[in-house]
């Protein structure tokens, strides 16, 4: 039998379903991924229908059943839409590279309250925050990374345990990670890591929010982040949005 449940859900993709109907992609604050069928939502009087929308943080009450791989949208409910993010090139891209790392890096139905939290907390921010939108992806980059259990080890040397430290030299390497400058000496290094760019990584990974970076520091950083997704997880093909023009 079904259960009726209700939570909270971020919507990540839509697609059509027969003549009326959709079925979309959520990642949902109580079960982590699921999809489901909202019947005739593409009908002229579906309330429902024009809630889902990508991006869009609603409340769903689902008939739910454990056996059943889609579930049935009974009502929605909309929290929040995110106008200025749809309304501004840089937070779309951004927000719409958030929506990419949940559909194609969460398993289904694996819940992670922290990541659903911190996810909208930043969409939050996208959308009303006077930080650029290049840095605060960014941020939860690091923080996604960590939640699905790809966590960066930025205080020591992934192959010795020596403290790291941006003055005495830091390389990475897809493999291994970040190495102190011995051990970097007999293994390859895909890249050498400067002062500069080091302190921005720490700074990424703190509390903190007020500090004087180079956007094309940030790009690095978080191509390289990407890179490091696709070394790790063979099936990811790297985030699409981001090559939004």
């Amino acid at each position: 039998m079904s259960e009726i449940i209700k939570t909270e859900a971020i919507v990540l993709r839509k697609i059509n379903f027969g003549d009326t109907s959709r079925i979309a992609q959520f990642y949902t604050r109580d079960f982590g991924k699921i999809s489901a069928i909202i019947k005739g939502a593409r009908t002229h009087k579906s309330k429902i229908g024009m809630m889902i929308d990508t991006i869009n943080l609603v409340q769903l009450i689902l008939y739910k059943k454990e056996t059943r791989e889609v579930q049935l949208v009974k009502e929605a409910d909309l929290i929040k839409h995110y106008a200025h993010i749809k309304d501004d090139f840089d937070n779309v891209k951004y927000a719409s590279a958030i929506i990419e790392l949940l559909s194609y890096l969460t398993l289904e139905n694996e819940h992670n309250i922290r990541l659903f939290d911190g996810t909208v907390r930043i969409l939050d921010l996208l959308d009303t925050s006077k930080n650029e939108a290049q840095f605060l992806f960014a941020k939860y980059f690091f923080f996604f990374l960590k939640e699905i259990g790809y966590e960066f080890q930025l205080k020591h040397c992934n192959i010795c345990g020596k403290e790291l430290g941006a003055d005495k030299g830091v390389s990475y390497n897809y493999e291994t990670g970040l190495m102190c400058n011995d051990c970097s000496e007999d293994r390859l290094s895909n890249f050498n890591l400067k002062e500069e760019l080091f302190n921005l990584i720490l700074c990424l990974n703190s509390r903190q929010n007020n500090f004087i970076y180079k956007n094309e520091d940030l790009n690095f950083i978080i191509r390289m982040l990407e890179k490091f997704l696709m070394y790790n997880v063979h099936e990811f093909k790297g985030i699409k949005s981001l090559k939004m023009v």
